[in-house]
């Protein structure tokens, strides 16, 4: 795409609002993903900044990446959590997107994932505490800091916490036990109920055998999961086999802990409030968790204002990717325009005309 072409684009981009503006920045950061990164990075045909490990990272000692708005205040703030052997930097093109979109964009590296992980130097590491072990509890904990400085360096702005895979729980769990800090839940193959081919595919069961009975230190080879079960599209795929931060082998014990912490994402779903703001994505071959369980998530979350958008043949993996598809990307368009701060006063103010006819809520009965 030419510069010039690039330019008229972004010309019709700020007179746009809502799908359309956030499809138009999500196809121009495609054509950016390929720059180099910097510290910090001006995107100029997205009017988008890049920021690797700023302020959040030195504060909160951890790997972070921010995408937010170059010549405009946000409107409102989204934070991302990565999926089981995947990193932060997953949501690069989906971070700009939102971004130019006019939403501040952050995302960490979870403990024992990314460059926590692939770090010889421990950069991230900070009196005794060793960011290189895999700690779901903790990095619970990390994402509680994060949310709670990014809610009070953008005061009064709405947070979405969107999570993929192993981060829905993490989201989810937030959400419940900190409702001050989540305004909206957006979960992608939420981690309900593991699919039994995790287990009983051919090519896992190898794995976890060598894991068991040869491997000194219970290492299981992870190509197996990544190239039979997380996306039908091959060239997802190759971009996480060809990922150098993406984690190639986890223990059993680690893959255990994923699994018992991901267990309470339905404990914790009867928790949110009742006014959650929830979008869920679920594609029908997701061969990582049991497509049809979401439905006992949305049965356990008591918010009516649930939205699930079915895909079908894409695969687990719809986020954290170069290689989004149309539809995914409808899904969330749509629902971020549905749920910005002027929908949210108008839908407030409808509620409060339709009591003073003499309407009744529940809670007043």
């Amino acid at each position: 795409m030419s510069q010039t072409l690039k330019r008229l684009f972004i010309g019709h981009l700020r007179d746009l609002k809502g799908v359309t503006a956030f499809v138009f920045a999500l196809f121009l950061s495609l054509f950016t993903l390929a720059q180099p990164a910097n510290a910090q990075e001006r995107l100029p045909d997205l009017n988008v900044t890049a920021v690797e490990d700023g302020s959040i990272s030195k504060d909160l000692h951890l790997p972070s990446y921010e995408w937010y708005p170059a010549d405009k205040p946000a409107v409102g703030l989204v934070l991302a959590v990565h999926g089981l052997t995947l990193h932060a930097k997953r949501y690069e093109v989906l971070g700009k997107a939102f971004a130019a979109a006019g939403f501040y964009a952050c995302a960490c590296d979870m403990r024992g994932f990314g460059r926590c992980y692939y770090n010889e130097q421990h950069t991230f590491c900070v009196a005794g505490d060793c960011k290189k072990k895999v700690d779901f509890q903790k990095s619970y904990l990390d994402l509680v800091a994060v949310a709670t400085r990014m809610k009070k360096d953008h005061p009064g702005l709405p947070l979405f916490a969107l999570g993929e895979s192993m981060g829905t729980a993490l989201c989810v769990k937030m959400a419940a036990e900190h409702p001050e800090l989540v305004d909206g839940l957006i979960l992608s193959g939420p981690t309900v109920k593991v699919h039994p081919l995790m287990f009983f595919h051919p090519s896992n069961m190898m794995a976890g055998a060598f894991a068991l009975f040869i491997d000194p230190k219970f290492n299981v080879k992870m190509n197996g999961f990544v190239t039979k079960l997380v996306s039908n599209d091959q060239y997802i795929v190759k971009e996480l086999i060809d990922d150098p931060l993406c984690r190639k082998s986890l223990t059993i014990a680690e893959l255990l802990n994923a699994k018992k912490f991901a267990g309470s994402t339905l404990a914790n779903a009867k928790k949110l409030k009742q006014d959650e703001h929830v979008l869920v994505i679920q594609d029908s071959q997701d061969f990582c968790m049991v497509p049809h369980a979401v439905t006992s998530l949305t049965k356990r979350i008591r918010s009516s204002d649930q939205t699930i958008r079915w895909l079908h043949a894409h695969g687990h993996i719809l986020l954290e990717t170069a290689y989004l598809k149309p539809d995914t990307v409808e899904a969330l368009a749509n629902w971020v325009e549905q749920h910005d701060a002027v929908h949210d006063e108008f839908a407030r103010s409808i509620q409060s005309e339709i009591i003073k006819f003499g309407a009744k809520r529940s809670s007043d009965i």
